[in-house]
């Protein structure tokens, strides 16, 4: 019996199919948010970390997972349902949860010390002004590189925005 392999040709061009299709049925908001992805998906610069979060950030917007049954599931229920019953998990949580903070807290002040406004900020990085907004909100953490850009344009090191970042 002939099995057909899962990398053949003619798997891949179903696979790049479904991910059009999907990507084709999405809102305006969300394609433009899945090639924001692939930017740094293709971008030689990106480190391997940074490649895996955002294919997996476009693997959720065009095929979402329901969390218990429901879509849209808060980050902090989701942080919830990886540690429970894991207190070692819990401890990782909380003190990124604290370095979040801190970061948005640090970020914060150095804008108001330099009067500047959350687009002003985004033109000087290239960063867009939504992400920063997310990131003073907490709704997203920052990628190194995103890090290392706030930075420079503010004039401090990278471990004066986040605490205990390492080149």
């Amino acid at each position: 019996m002939t099995t057909t392999s899962s990398s053949s040709p003619h798997n891949d061009l179903i696979a790049n199919a479904r991910f059009l299709h999907a990507y084709l049925e999405c809102s305006d908001e969300i394609q433009a948010g899945v090639r924001d992805m692939l930017k740094i998906v293709f971008d030689l610069e990106t480190d391997d970390a940074d490649r895996a979060m955002a294919m997996h950030t476009i693997a959720d917007a065009l095929y979402p997972n329901p969390q218990n049954g429901i879509l849209g599931m808060d980050l902090e229920e989701s942080e919830q349902d990886t540690y429970q019953g894991v207190p070692e998990m819990r401890d990782i949580v909380d003190q990124m949860n604290e370095e979040e903070s801190l970061f948005a807290d640090r970020l914060r002040s150095a804008m108001e010390s330099k009067g500047w406004t959350q687009c002003d900020l985004a033109r000087l990085t290239g960063v867009g002004q939504s992400a920063i907004s997310n990131m003073l909100i907490r709704q997203c953490r920052p990628q190194r590189r995103t890090i290392l850009k706030l930075s420079e344009a503010l004039q401090l090191s990278p471990e004066a925005l986040w605490p205990g970042f390492s080149e």
